[in-house]
């Protein structure tokens, strides 16, 4: 890979990273706001109390997943530092350009990928 091409990977992974920083902290605002609101004590406010906490608990759940999102795009920052983003951790084989265009946070090559996810079937 190119320095290049790797600068281009590096751009996509901090602008991707910086989407998900401001998510997550949208969120964490929206839980916090929503969290200390008080709908009294009639029947209606207990069903918007629910509502709320529904809503709440599916934030928090976009929240856990864009926060393993983060990680990844961290972990593929350190690979990009250290020489070794675009290889394959587990055959070594480089990670093509197109799955890296995808998902540039790709750890495996697809062969490999799929070698993993057959063996978590069993």
């Amino acid at each position: 890979m190119t320095k290049r091409e790797m600068k281009k990977f590096e751009n996509l992974l901090l602008d991707e990273r910086e989407k998900l920083l401001r998510s997550i902290r949208n969120i964490e605002d929206t839980s916090r706001n929503e969290s200390g609101r008080d709908h009294g004590g009639d029947l209606s406010s207990y069903a918007e109390s629910g509502t709320d906490n529904f809503n709440l608990e599916t934030a928090l759940n976009i929240a856990s997943a864009e926060s393993d999102r983060l990680a990844e795009i961290e972990d593929a920052l350190r690979r990009i530092e250290n020489g070794t983003y675009g290889t394959c951790e587990g055959s070594g084989k480089p990670i093509p350009m197109k799955r890296l265009e995808v998902f540039p946070a790709a750890r495996y090559c697809v062969e490999y990928q799929e070698e993993l996810e057959r063996q978590a079937k069993y």
